[in-house]
């Protein structure tokens, strides 16, 4: 017997809903650790007097890492390096493994076990500065640096009244103003542990 598919189809139909390019920001920043000291790099906005990570929109045709990190260096003029980590994540891995029987084996929903440089999370909300609707979405990598290189100067734009600072990640919850970003850097330190890394404390 032939299975009805409408109502499955209908669903999807009445769920889906299209928005043009331009009611998106996509924004990109950077999880940003000192796995020797156990510091995370934050951001002193001295406009809105408040501790954020680093991040910022992306350029066309940028890819996302590509944007996150240069985002992180403009903002601290700390230069970061990638890490990769095992995430669990929506994306297909890069070779699905035969079935017992030698067929081809559909892709996992989530993948596990790869190490990637996949974002680990991402923050969505209303952008406020936008003078017309729009979401944006705010995608975050995970990254290494040294807390006691010297930051470069003369890398933000001339508006940013930005500092960074290094913080002990036992502190973090105390010094970032938004709780998203908070669970944003306690997912990065878990994924970091999974994947076999020391993170030694201060």
């Amino acid at each position: 017997m032939a299975i009805d598919l409408q109502p499955w189809l209908d669903g999807i139909d009445a769920s889906m809903v299209f928005h043009p390019a331009n009611a998106f920001v996509i924004s990109c920043g950077t999880v940003t650790l000192d796995l020797g000291r156990g510091k995370v790099l934050l951001i002193w906005n001295r406009n809105l007097q408040i501790f954020q990570l680093p991040k910022g929109r992306r350029n066309i045709d940028e890819p996302m890492l590509n944007a996150a990190l240069r985002e992180t260096y403009e903002e601290t003029g700390v230069r970061a390096t990638p890490l990769k980590l095992n995430i669990a994540t929506r994306a297909t891995p890069p070779t699905v493994d035969e079935g017992v029987d030698g067929a081809p084996q559909k892709s996992p929903q989530i993948t596990e076990g790869h190490l990637s440089t996949e974002f680990v999370g991402a923050c969505l909300y209303p952008d406020p500065q936008s003078d017309t609707k729009a979401l944006k979405a705010v995608f975050f990598f995970v990254a290494t640096a040294d807390s006691t290189a010297t930051e470069e100067s003369g890398t933000q734009e001339a508006y940013e009244k930005l500092e960074a600072f290094w913080v002990p990640i036992s502190e973090v919850d105390q010094k970032l103003r938004f709780a998203s970003e908070v669970a944003v850097v306690m997912k990065a330190v878990a994924d970091i542990r999974k994947s076999g890394y020391t993170i030694n404390s201060t």
